[in-house]
């Protein structure tokens, strides 16, 4: 009867991760996990569609942090499979491979516009190093001081707008800096430095930069077998697992939240759940608006004015062994931004040489391609049949499903809002907030774990 509540508000990979943590320390607590679809994981669990395995696009599992890796090994190890990421992207009618080679660069593009492109590209980086101290307004300004107006009206201002939805002059400059490799460093001198670094090293979540490092491990599930292994290691430590929960309220006494309101998917009903302690993965600003007594008007205005993109994915069963001639592809004027091909991942499917296409959609969440199935699958089909992709008669099944909450969006502004809440989150002495969605924060898996680990540490010393 004295043992404290902690709750768990969203069943993601943040949030297990946080559980996982608690239940490997024998935390003297409660751990609830409430989530709201009828499966656990978000964006690294999976569909299981006439049991084939249907990703929410190519996730693998690397890190160079020593507890995050041994971690998940130790659940994982007798299916963990080294995985080879191949890339090509497309681009004014040529496929590069990833990470660009300046040979294969300028071999395949025409000499015009590669001269071009190297001397705004040298004017702009003598500008900029000239002019120490600039600060950037927006996204569009930093890519035209490091790659010039050539590179930038060429590859990064529609591709960014096609994908996001807004152009490089909304985007803070963060989104740039996060977003495109080695943006800050040349990429030989990145290389070099690379030869000096530990082999691993622990990994700061804060304003984390994105960089694909280490061993890469899928398993014959996809990451969606990592996730099991974290569920059943929770399941099996005494956790308590609440499926199609649906966070409606999030209640205050004092600076302390003293229950949630829940509402069941299933049962259509609500109900009140007393807590002690919570780690939100939720959408922070979904969380903020959950909260009762309200926050301010300036902390409800900054959370109004975050903004997710959402994600719509087209799964195909294909009847041959491999489509694709790499692991995925990126496109910068299809209806998908990129799609990848389950053969490279080891995935096992329900009928013998037959592989999986996913194709991503980047959507506004309230567009064709999030509201019209029929509008989705007849745009993606037009697109790989135009790239010689496939054939239409290789197609077994088509499946479209869809993520709300998929990239936060790092609008001019937002971290002064981000601030603002954050700072209000301060003042609640029980609240803690979690991974991609309850950070802000565009993370890869690996970074979501150890937000995780690093939440239940910090509430480990508070109880």
């Amino acid at each position: 009867m004295n043992r404290k509540i902690i709750a768990i508000l969203g069943g993601g990979l943040s949030g297990l991760s946080a559980a996982l943590f608690l239940l490997k320390e024998k935390v003297n607590a409660e751990v609830h996990i409430f989530e709201k679809e009828e499966k656990l994981g978000g964006l690294v669990s999976a569909n299981i569609i006439n049991n084939n395995i249907y990703e929410y696009g190519p996730h693998f599992f690397h890190s160079k942090d020593l507890e995050v890796l041994n971690t998940i090994k130790d659940l994982s190890k007798d299916i963990l499979i080294n995985f080879n990421r191949t890339i090509l992207i497309k681009f004014l009618d040529n496929y590069f491979t990833y990470p660009l080679s300046m040979i294969e660069v300028l071999k395949k593009l025409p000499k015009t516009t590669v001269a071009k492109v190297f001397l705004n590209m040298f004017y702009s980086n003598f500008l900029r190093i000239f002019s120490k101290g600039h600060i950037f307004k927006n996204s569009e300004e930093l890519l035209l001081a490091y790659y010039g107006k050539t590179l930038y009206e060429l590859f990064f201002k529609n591709y960014i707008y096609n994908v996001w939805g807004i152009y490089p002059s909304e985007f803070s400059p963060d989104f740039a800096q996060q977003r495109i490799p080695n943006i800050t460093t040349s990429i030989f001198l990145n290389k070099i430095i690379k030869k000096f670094k530990k082999k691993n090293k622990d990994l700061n979540t804060k304003n984390y930069i994105e960089n694909v490092e280490g061993e890469y491990f899928t398993t014959p599930e996809g990451y969606n077998g990592i996730t099991k292994r974290i569920i059943k290691f929770l399941e099996n430590n005494g956790a308590r697992i609440h499926l199609n929960e649906e966070i409606k309220g999030i209640l205050m006494q004092d600076n302390i939240v003293d229950e949630i309101l829940i509402y069941n998917n299933k049962l259509k009903n609500e109900y009140l759940f007393k807590v002690d302690n919570i780690i939100s993965s939720l959408p922070i600003n979904e969380a903020i608006l959950s909260i009762n007594p309200a926050p301010t008007k300036e902390v409800i205005k900054s959370a109004h004015k975050l903004e997710f993109r959402s994600l719509v994915f087209i799964g195909l069963l294909i009847n041959k062994p491999k489509v694709l001639p790499v692991s995925f592809m990126y496109f910068r004027e299809h209806s998908f931004n990129r799609i990848y091909d389950s053969y490279y991942f080891r995935h096992e499917t329900n009928i013998p040489d037959t592989t999986i296409l996913v194709a991503e959609i980047s959507s506004s969440g309230n567009d064709n391609y999030w509201n019209d199935r029929k509008y989705c699958e007849d745009r993606v089909l037009e697109d790989l049949l135009r790239e010689n992709i496939l054939k239409e008669e290789d197609i077994l099944e088509i499946n479209v499903y869809r993520y709300k909450y998929g990239y936060p969006i790092y609008k001019t502004g937002y971290k002064e809002d981000l601030q603002k809440i954050f700072n209000f989150i301060s003042t609640l002495n029980n609240f803690k907030t979690v991974g991609r969605q309850g950070q802000f924060q565009y993370i890869n898996g690996h970074v979501a774990i150890k937000m995780g680990f690093e939440a239940a540490k910090q509430l480990l010393k508070e109880i």
